[in-house]
C-alpha cells in the first residue's frame, strides 16, 4: 500500500487567472511600490521568489519578476496570491515632467497574471503519516468548506485579487476606471 500524503491530494479550486495585457508607457518602479505597499497594507507577507534580466535585444530588454503573498486569515486558512509579471521590448526612456522633474519611465509591453488559491490546514502535523493526511484531506472536504461555503473563494477572488488587477489597470492608465465587483461582497467594498 502507498504511503498517502496531503501533497498528492489536490485542495485549491479552479479558478479563473485574471491578466492584464498592455502596450505603452509606464513607471515599473511606480508599480512596482504600489503593489508591494498594497500587500504591506492588506498585512500580506511577500516574497519576490525570482527576478530574471535577460540578456537584451536589439528590440529591449526582457524582464521577469515572481511574486508570493501569504496572510493567514485564522488558524484554519491561509490566501495565498501569486503574480507573475513579464515585460518585453521594454526600454528606460526619459521624461520631464511639466514642472521640470525628469522621470524614468519604461516603454515597451507588459504582462502580468494574478493566481490565488486558499490553503486549509497548513500546519506540518498533518503530513506525518497516512493517518494524518486522510483525516485533513476529511476535515477540508466534509467539515470546513461546509462551515464556510464559498465565502472564503468569493473573498479571495473578488475582494483580494479582482481588487489588486483594477489598482493595478488603475495605475497603468488603462482605458476604464470604474471597479466592476466594487459592490458584490457588501456595500462598503
Amino acid at each position: 500500500m502507498a504511503k498517502i500524503t496531503y501533497k498528492d491530494f489536490k485542495q485549491n479550486q479552479p479558478m479563473p487567472v485574471p491578466h492584464i495585457r498592455f502596450k505603452g508607457v509606464w513607471n515599473m518602479q511606480d508599480l512596482y511600490e504600489f503593489m508591494i505597499d498594497y500587500f504591506r497594507e492588506k498585512k500580506y507577507k511577500f516574497h519576490e521568489k525570482m527576478y530574471k534580466h535577460k540578456h537584451p535585444s536589439p528590440f529591449g530588454v526582457e524582464r521577469q519578476y515572481i511574486w508570493h503573498a501569504e496572510k493567514e486569515e485564522t488558524e484554519s486558512y491561509s490566501i495565498i496570491m501569486d503574480i507573475y509579471i513579464h515585460t518585453y521590448d521594454a526600454h528606460d526612456i526619459q521624461v520631464k515632467m511639466k514642472s521640470g522633474e525628469i522621470k524614468t519611465f519604461t516603454k515597451g509591453r507588459i504582462w502580468l497574471e494574478f493566481n490565488g488559491t486558499v490553503e486549509m490546514l497548513r500546519d506540518e502535523r498533518w503530513g506525518k503519516n497516512s493517518f494524518w493526511a486522510n483525516l485533513r484531506i476529511f476535515l477540508n472536504n466534509y467539515i470546513l468548506r461546509k462551515k464556510w461555503g464559498w465565502e472564503i473563494w468569493d473573498v479571495l477572488m473578488y475582494k483580494e485579487l479582482q481588487r489588486l488587477v483594477w489598482l493595478t489597470r488603475r495605475r497603468l492608465k488603462m482605458e476604464y476606471d470604474e471597479y466592476e465587483q466594487k459592490y458584490w461582497m457588501g456595500v462598503h467594498g
